[in-house]
C-alpha cells in the first residue's frame, strides 16, 4: 500500500488545474486554420485597408494591409494576405478601404480559389 503525503496530492491537483486549461487552449488553437487570399490591385487607387469578416457578422477583423511593407497595396501590385479562420467557413465578406477612406465590400469564397481582383469597375 502506498501512502501519499498532502503536498504530493496538492501538487498533482495544481498540475491538473493548470494542464487541463492549457490542453484545451492548445487544442482550440490547433483548430484555427491559416487562410490566404491573393489580392490583385488593378485599380487606379491605393488600398490602405483590407478587413475580413464571416458572412453575417457585424465586426471586421484586423487590417491585413498592416503586415505589408508601406502598409499599402499599390496600383498594379499583387499581395498575399493571411488571416486565421476559427470557423472553417468558405464565404467571407472583404472590406476594401482606399487612400481617401472610401470603402467597398465584396463577398468572396476562398474554397473556390483565393485570387481576388480589385478594379475601377
Amino acid at each position: 500500500m502506498i501512502i501519499m503525503g498532502k503536498s504530493f496530492l496538492r501538487s498533482q491537483a495544481l498540475f491538473s488545474a493548470i494542464a487541463l486549461p492549457m490542453f484545451i487552449l492548445t487544442s482550440q488553437a490547433a483548430i484555427a486554420e491559416e487562410c490566404r487570399v491573393q489580392l490583385h490591385n488593378n485599380s487606379s487607387f491605393k488600398i490602405r485597408e483590407v478587413r475580413m469578416s464571416h458572412v453575417g457578422k457585424d465586426s471586421w477583423g484586423e487590417n491585413l494591409v498592416d503586415d505589408i511593407k508601406d502598409k499599402t497595396v499599390w496600383q498594379g501590385q499583387s499581395v498575399n494576405l493571411e488571416f486565421e479562420d476559427n470557423e472553417n467557413q468558405c464565404e467571407y465578406d472583404m472590406k476594401i478601404v482606399d487612400e481617401q477612406k472610401n470603402h467597398d465590400e465584396h463577398r468572396i469564397n476562398i474554397c473556390n480559389g483565393s485570387d481576388f481582383e480589385i478594379t475601377d469597375n
